[in-house]
């Protein structure tokens, strides 16, 4: 399977890194991250951007492409859910999308007012345009806007029959995109740094150590992205967790290497890598723990019979 994007989609990504130029350089601090991510996520909708997935010639894969830009930006946007879930469940969502599992207890991204819950419910879905009322907003150092769902409101909604495992699908398909296109950019960000920081008298890239550590890490990188790619293209839920599973596993790894080499100052607001690390870690028990998500995806690749060890 040839995942190289075709001269249409190059030049897809030229306008969408063009819209997106003014947006590269981090704002000093998180809050005006949430705050711009609404003017970033007006200007992709606008240009139509979010509706790719519709348009003849194009699919879920050129969505995908796109989104490995946009996700790569230190701004928490929603873009990669609502853009497959839109064409995959032939839905005109309004706002940013928040994806949920009944009962929908916990706090999620993107939750609030003027924003569109899909709530998976067994094989059900429950569509819920959000207003101020129905949220309860939750503060949080993640870098993105959390809510949570006043339990008077979690079981209404417009329901969709049958529609939950299409949503599921690509739920962890654009699982796999945001982790994926957010690691590599804390990766770039620590292998930019590694180049230019000196210690004993050479930048402490120079060092083996450093850089076979870090070219793991890009391994990984690249891997997320070929398999979230791979399972855009196939439109199957085993290659779809397949993505999502390889990701919440490189996560620990990728977080925990950029910080060490990065030193003490990435770990605080005045530095960027924060914008990415930080998202990760929220990013990595979605759609519950990777021990979850790899039983799923054992059991949509193998029969009952094959994973039985008992015998």
């Amino acid at each position: 399977m040839d995942l190289t994007p075709n001269p249409d989609q190059s030049g897809l990504l030229d306008s969408v890194g063009k819209l997106v130029a003014s947006f590269r350089a981090p704002p000093p601090n998180t809050r005006e991250t949430l705050l711009t991510s609404c003017n970033l996520d007006r200007q992709l909708r606008e240009a139509g951007f979010s509706d790719i997935v519709r348009y003849e010639g194009m699919g879920p894969l050129d969505a995908v492409l796109v989104a490995e830009t946009v996700h790569a930006l230190p701004y928490s946007v929603e873009f990669i859910g609502s853009a497959l879930l839109g064409g995959a469940l032939d839905l005109d969502l309004t706002g940013p999308v928040a994806l949920l599992e009944a009962p929908a207890e916990a706090p999620v991204r993107f939750l609030a007012a003027g924003s569109t819950a899909l709530i998976a419910d067994g094989d059900d879905i429950r569509i819920l345009l959000v207003t101020a009322d129905m949220v309860d907003p939750v503060p949080s150092p993640f870098a993105y806007p959390l809510g949570k769902l006043k339990p008077g409101v979690r079981r209404a909604g417009t329901v969709r029959t049958g529609a939950a495992s299409a949503l599921r699908l690509w739920w962890n398909v654009a699982l796999a995109v945001e982790i994926g296109a957010t690691a590599k950019a804390a990766v770039d960000l620590i292998v930019d740094y590694v180049k230019n920081r000196r210690q004993f008298g050479k930048p402490i890239g120079a060092y083996q150590a450093v850089q076979h550590r870090l070219s793991e890490c890009t391994v990984a990188v690249h891997a997320i992205q070929t398999l979230a790619r791979r399972a855009a293209a196939l439109g199957t839920l085993e290659a779809a967790l397949a993505a999502s599973v390889y990701a919440k596993e490189a996560c620990p790894r990728i977080i925990y290497d950029t910080h060490q080499f990065q030193g003490a100052i990435g770990v605080t607001y005045e530095y960027p890598l924060h914008f990415f690390t930080y998202r990760l870690r929220l990013l990595h028990g979605e759609l519950g723990s990777l021990a979850d998500s790899a039983e799923r995806l054992a059991t949509e690749r193998w029969s009952e019979d094959d994973l039985d060890w008992s015998r």
